[in-house]
């Protein structure tokens, strides 16, 4: 059975606890970027991931 993308980008998270946008991005070569932000922005504002600025990139953290 296949994951839908949001649990898969959420699993992916989960699992590295902490991960770069663009090195999540490299693990989602199925989605385009514009996919891959969109789903970012709906787990976050579910705060199921915390979206955070580090320098010129953002980083994503597992918040459970």
């Amino acid at each position: 059975m296949n994951q839908s993308p949001a649990m898969k980008l959420l699993t992916i998270v989960q699992e590295r606890r902490r991960i770069l946008l663009e090195e999540l991005l490299a693990c989602c070569p199925e989605l385009t970027w514009n996919q891959v932000f969109s789903l970012v922005d709906d787990l976050s504002r579910h705060a199921l991931i915390g979206l955070y600025r580090r320098g010129v990139d953002y980083e994503l953290r597992a918040l459970s």
